[in-house]
Formats: C-alpha cells, structure tokens, sequence
C-alpha cells in the first residue's frame, strides 16, 4: 500500500473519532445543562481553566468545586483526549495542505517551531521521554506539544497518538489523585484555605511565562 495514503487515512480515521468524540460529549453536557444547570456551569469552568492555564488548574478548580477525584479524573480524561485526537489531526493536515489559509498555517508553524526548539535541547527524543514530557503538568508540557514533538521527530500520527495518550491518561490521573490529597491537607486547615492552593495553580504558569521573559529581555 502506498505510504503517503495509509498516512492520509490514519489522519482522516483520528479525525473522524475525535469529532465523534467531542459530538459524544457536547451532547453529555447539553443533558447536564438541562439536569444541573451549576455542575454543568462548573465543569465549562474547568474546561475554560485547562485552555487558558493547564491541566493542574482544571483540577484545581474541580477540586476547589468539591467535585470527586474520579469524576474529575473521567472529565478531564474524556475532554483532553477528543480534543488532542482533533487537534492533532487538523495540525498536521494544516501544516501540510493548507497553503492558502496563511494565518493557521503562521500559527500551526510557531507551534512547529517551537516544538523543533525543545527537540534541540536533547539528543534524542525517544518513545520513554515524549510520555515523561506529556505526563509532566508544567506549563509547555502536554499532550498537544507532544504530539507535536513526536511528529517532528518523525512518528507517524498513529504513533504519536498511541505514545502520548496513554501518557496523558497515567499523568491525569496521577496529578488529580496527588492534588486531592494534598487540598485534603489544606482543608484540615479550613474549609477556606483550598483557595489559595487553586489561586497558585491558576497563576502559577503567568508568573512562570513573566519570569522566562524578564530572562530574555536581561539576556538581550
């Protein structure tokens, strides 16, 4: 079979799960909506905080709700995966196909880009390292940069998505079983005092991004 096709058909295949995915869980939440309008409310606000800080906010913030750790552990599995599967695909076939469309493609190369920058600073990025830096949960770190690490290195998108999902999956649900444990510690302080811990989570990766620019601008 012709190597390019079988590429094609996996990308088009991850596509196609993905979509069916995310349609799975959009139709979960409009039936949460209508049950539960506040939990419904409060699980969009954990997805929110996973786009804009990562993923030790949208536990956090499940957390900080009183939400139970495996539910927590199944929203975040069940969200991050579609939107990985997704993602990934249309990335690839962006960067490949999508001459025309220059503003994705300006941005699915920053992302290339910066990608190819993290694969300089090792010798070689193997199958066991990729799952170390997708399951880490700082900031830069995750599934999606990973699966991108993986496709500049050369994995197919089967492959990639076989590495680091596994891996995204062993790092969610050891990080929300660790942060439950430790807002548990918090809470024998006061029922309150949880909050602070969710405010360092959500803040953490501004002031990590604020301090790599005031390194930059000193080295300049």
């Amino acid at each position: 079979m012709n190597k390019n096709l079988f590429q094609v058909s996996n990308r088009r295949n991850a596509l196609v799960i993905g979509i069916v995915l995310f349609g799975l869980e959009l139709g979960i939440f409009i039936f949460l909506l209508v049950l539960d309008a506040s939990l419904a409310v409060e699980v969009l606000s954990m997805i929110a905080a996973n786009h804009i800080v990562g993923r030790l906010a949208f536990i956090g913030t499940g957390l900080e709700f009183g939400l139970a750790a495996p539910l927590i552990i199944f929203i975040i599995i069940f969200h991050n995966t579609s939107y990985l599967i997704i993602v990934n695909s249309l990335m690839v076939f962006f960067g490949e196909k999508a001459g025309k469309l220059k503003f994705i493609r300006r941005l699915i190369e920053s992302k290339k880009e910066r990608a190819k920058e993290i694969t300089q600073s090792t010798t070689k990025w193997s199958w066991l390292s990729i799952s170390l830096f997708v399951w880490l949960p700082f900031p830069m770190t995750g599934a999606v940069m990973g699966s991108l690490i993986a496709y500049v290195e050369g994995y197919s998108i089967k492959d990639a998505l076989l590495i680091v999902i596994p891996s995204m999956w062993i790092g969610v649900i050891c990080w929300t079983l660790w942060l439950d444990e430790l807002y548990g510690f918090f809470e024998s302080f006061g029922k309150g005092e949880t909050i602070f811990l969710t405010l360092f989570l959500v803040l953490f990766p501004f002031f990590y991004y604020l301090a790599k620019k005031l390194i930059k601008i000193r080295k300049a």
